[in-house]
């Protein structure tokens, strides 16, 4: 009988493969969006007639969304693993990791787009990530509402992303 695993364990085997999933999206060689022609589709067309903008600016709002989103598992690993880190903590990393991702993509030939607003919205996604489940801290369930809440939206945020990876 194998020996059950351990949450640590499995805490390290999901934070491991969320690095994967971003340096994917982070340094795959084109925009993961380019081939999902957003800007065409009838919710991005109804969302930009309803605020009175282009589409293109609905598209953009949801790129800078995106990236909230994407790093939010920074701040949840961190403040459900490390019990002294605090929001400079989270920051910091998600600083470190943001400024590390645009700066292949500055250097890398890939056909990329380095960008100062993506390293701040970045920043605030880990920020928001730790502060939620900071918010819940003592309340087990509301905990898990939160962490579970926050994981699925990563999650297909991440899964459209990862659909722009697959199309030519």
């Amino acid at each position: 009988m194998q020996p059950e695993p351990r949450p640590y364990g499995i805490a390290a085997g999901i934070a491991g493969a969320y690095a994967v999933l971003l340096a994917l999206i982070g340094w795959w060689p084109r925009h993961v969006d380019s081939g999902l022609g957003l800007v065409d589709q009838p919710v991005v067309h109804s969302l930009a007639d309803a605020l009175s903008v282009p589409p293109g600016h609905v598209v953009a709002a949801g790129e800078v969304m995106a990236n909230v989103v994407l790093f939010v598992p920074i701040g949840l690993f961190l403040a459900l693993g490390w019990r002294r880190a605090s929001i400079g903590v989270a920051a910091a990393v998600a600083l470190a990791v943001s400024v590390g991702i645009e700066v292949v993509q500055w250097l890398a030939p890939i056909d990329r787009t380095a960008s100062a607003v993506d390293v701040v919205v970045n920043v605030a996604g880990g920020c928001l990530g730790f502060a939620a489940v900071r918010a819940v801290r003592g309340r087990p369930r509301a905990q898990r509402w939160v962490v579970g809440g926050l994981a699925v939206i990563v999650l297909l945020v991440a899964a459209v992303l990862v659909r722009g990876l697959t199309v030519s």
